[in-house]
């Protein structure tokens, strides 16, 4: 009952063994390296050391695969986020300059002005250099 119609699916397609290995433990992503004999006890112990390492194998790979993402992801926040800055401070030096204020006192403003108009702090930074620079 545990596996349901599973087992006599198994045996109409000729498996008469199967073998599951973990793959991709401790990491993101949870997987299983699955196998399957028309033997039955069709994976003997000798075999394990070789399959446990190819499961090891996979897992290396999918974790690599998984940090080069993280990196490309990363680098793209990062990215978008120096852009952000770069139209922010030029945002405040544009305040800063028609207000006679400091950094922060710009800040204040561009902050301030953002939430009373419900618009992204960047996006209204953009705006305001956009149309001082046309």
């Amino acid at each position: 009952s545990r596996w349901n119609g599973y087992p006599a699916f198994a045996v109409a397609a000729g498996t008469r063994s199967s073998l599951s290995l973990p793959v991709a433990a401790r990491s993101h992503t949870a997987g299983a390296l699955n196998l399957y004999s028309p033997k039955v006890d069709g994976f003997a112990e000798a075999d394990l050391g070789g399959l446990r390492a190819l499961a090891a194998q996979a897992t290396g790979a999918i974790a690599l695969a998984q940090r080069l993402s993280d990196a490309r992801t990363f680098t793209t926040d990062l990215h978008a986020a120096l852009q952000s800055r770069a139209v922010i401070d030029q945002a405040a030096g544009i305040v800063m300059n028609q207000r006679r204020g400091t950094p922060e006192e710009a800040l204040q403003t561009l902050r301030s002005a953002s939430q009373h108009r419900n618009v992204k702090l960047r996006d209204l930074c953009a705006q305001l250099v956009g149309s001082v620079s046309g």
